[in-house]
């Protein structure tokens, strides 16, 4: 068996996580070693990956976990994977490794270190999972994930429950607060699952609300 890529997309709350989470469970039935990895930069759990539930008023409820080794930085991940004593390698929340500054390729640190482990490991069996967001809230690629989607053996793109009108459509997350910074660490009460006709892309209602005060 060679060693195989699958990457899950999609939007916050779309249930990337909880489908992660299912297929770890499946590989420990079936007796496989995981190994799970989590950027540091991700705030809200440390130490652990967790499917969540968005409650009628807001809020979010874990469902499910699993302990993950916290990652800074390329050689906290060399560290992690330099044993090989895994089968399957998980990783959440991806998008928040970095890619190079200056723009060195659409891969940063951590694609090139997936593409070397399926290199080095092509003949071993060696299942790498990784799940993350492709867009940020301007619909920019986000982070090494779009790179990891044109090498992956399956890709599983996964839409959540618009938050405006209920559609099960909603492919992107829609930033609430007032930040323009790519990487900003939040949860429900920071974005919202929106569908393309409910998507609000950055700096339409400010420009909305402008001429309106000019017609004014």
């Amino acid at each position: 068996m060679t060693t195989r890529l699958e990457v899950i997309v999609g939007p916050m709350f779309s249930g990337k996580t909880e489908l992660l989470i299912a297929k770890l469970h499946r590989a420990q039935y079936a007796r496989k070693r995981i190994r799970i990895v989590k950027p540091a930069h991700d705030t809200r759990t440390q130490g652990f990956i967790a499917s969540r539930a968005v409650n009628p008023d807001g809020t979010t409820e874990v469902t499910d976990t699993l302990s993950a080794v916290m990652v800074r930085n390329q050689k906290d991940f060399a560290r992690v994977v330099g044993a090989c004593d895994f089968d399957v390698l998980a990783v959440d929340e991806a998008q928040f490794f970095p890619l190079d500054e200056p723009l060195r390729d659409t891969l940063g640190w951590f694609g090139r270190a997936i593409r070397t482990l399926l290199r080095e490991r092509r003949a071993t069996g060696l299942r790498i999972i990784v799940a993350g967001l492709d867009m940020d809230f301007a619909e920019q690629p986000f982070g090494p994930v779009p790179g990891l989607l044109a090498m992956a053996d399956a890709v599983e793109k996964l839409t959540g429950v618009c938050m405006v009108c209920g559609s099960d459509s909603g492919y992107i997350s829609q930033r609430l607060v007032a930040d323009e910074q790519q990487l900003v660490v939040g949860d429900a009460g920071e974005y919202q699952v929106r569908c393309r006709r409910c998507y609000e892309p950055p700096g339409v209602c400010a420009a909305a609300e402008g001429a309106a005060r000019a017609k004014g």
